[in-house]
């Protein structure tokens, strides 16, 4: 059966699961399953490749990083500390709309899995200041939880690319602060439009000295991982783990509520949507349907070639280092010809980046949609034309490079 066909059927089937309501976990496990008949691979290996991707020390790390980020959420909530931080916020920011955002900015320079979880709690509590829907609070949070992949040198689609084509860092992402601006901008116009105060309540009293190291104080968990993963190289698992374990050590509660916290930082439906995700990511692997896919798209035209083959990555994975390692080295022609053509390669990438966008597959945009208990069609509602601005941005950078 045709690639194309069997990603079509498989897709189909994932949105009518979605529409049934069947929890996100077991839909992923549905379709991998489904694409493991479809692409031919044996039955008897088909429970081996989902036990051993269930049991994968990958699997079993991000679950972990997923648990501790939303224990880290439930106590900072418990402490009253993201209140604050939300108060301090809007003292050093006067729009109430960017500081609701701010958070996930900042967490964003954090090349974490399902980072957005960590600043979920904070956006909710600067969206109390208004009269906000769940899916454009899921827009938010991810949205601005992504603003800095196209240029932040940490990240692996970055890293990858720049193993790739054999340059220096300042070279790639020179071409594309294009896009981080956009999605900044496009962000903003779509999301914060027609917001409407929730009460009458004026901007805070000044103090924004004050208020600064109060922010910096009340957000040391983020400076922490900031310092041990980005600056020393610490794996992100262990840091998180200190932090959750050092507030849930100084809370002051009994044993009894402490243990109640732990124990309801626990969801079936988030965890088991982590494990579906990398399920579904490992038969994709297994049964090479994206190597097939690409050899496909040998009689498309160039510039076609670009988009389709790293946005039909992107939007299967839901990782930008799976456009990178899987898509650019076919199109490293069109990178490197002659010189290092900046207008293709910045294209490509932020093809590839709005298929990672909008991807349902997307761990951060799943979690997201969970956590707030948001619609699909109302998230991607913001999500779409969104992602489509910033595309279009990328094809007049094409244009004029």
């Amino acid at each position: 059966m045709s690639p194309i066909l069997i990603i079509a059927i498989v897709a189909v089937v994932f949105v009518v699961a979605v529409k049934l309501h069947v929890p996100l976990g077991l839909s992923f496990l549905g379709i991998a399953i489904l694409l493991g008949l479809f692409a031919a691979l044996p039955l008897r290996e088909i429970p081996i490749v989902i036990i051993k991707e269930l049991v994968a020390f990958e699997t079993l790390r991000l679950v972990g990083i997923v648990f501790l980020l939303s224990l880290l959420g439930i106590l900072l909530s418990e402490m009253g500390a993201l209140t604050r931080t939300v108060e301090s916020l809007q003292t050093i920011v006067a729009d109430r709309r960017a500081s609701m955002v701010i958070p996930a900015s900042l967490i964003g320079l954090l090349p974490m899995p399902g980072g957005a979880m960590l600043s979920a709690p904070m956006v909710e509590e600067g969206g109390k200041n208004f009269k906000i829907t769940p899916e454009r609070l899921t827009f938010l949070n991810f949205w601005f939880r992504h603003l800095w992949e196209y240029i932040w040198p940490l990240y692996p689609g970055i890293v990858l690319s720049t193993g790739l084509l054999n340059m220096p860092v300042g070279k790639l992402i020179a071409p594309m602060w294009p896009l981080t601006l956009a999605a900044i901008f496009f962000g903003a116009f779509f999301g914060f439009r027609k917001i409407e105060a929730a009460d009458g309540k004026d901007s805070p009293a000044p103090g924004k000295g004050k208020a600064l190291w109060t922010f910096l104080k009340l957000t040391w968990y983020v400076w922490t991982v900031i310092v041990f993963v980005l600056f020393l190289g610490f794996d992100i698992l262990p840091v998180v783990a200190v932090c959750a374990l050092l507030m849930l050590l100084f809370l002051r509660r009994r044993p009894a509520k402490k243990l109640k916290i732990f124990v309801g930082a626990f969801s079936w439906r988030v965890l088991s949507l982590v494990a579906g995700v990398m399920i579904f990511k490992g038969m994709l692997e297994n049964v090479g349907i994206l190597e097939r896919l690409t050899g496909q798209l040998d009689a498309v035209p160039d510039v076609l070639l670009l988009f389709a083959v790293p946005f039909s990555i992107g939007l299967l994975t839901g990782v930008n280092s799976a456009y990178v390692g899987l898509g650019f080295p076919l199109l490293l022609p069109f990178f490197l010809n002659g010189s290092f053509d900046a207008g293709n390669f910045a294209f490509a990438y932020a093809s590839g980046f709005a298929g990672v966008l909008i991807s349902p597959v997307h761990l951060c945009l799943a979690l997201t949609k969970e956590y707030f208990a948001a619609e699909w069609s109302g998230i991607y509602r913001f999500l779409l034309p969104t992602a489509a601005s910033v595309l279009a941005v990328a094809t007049i950078i094409l244009i004029i490079l």
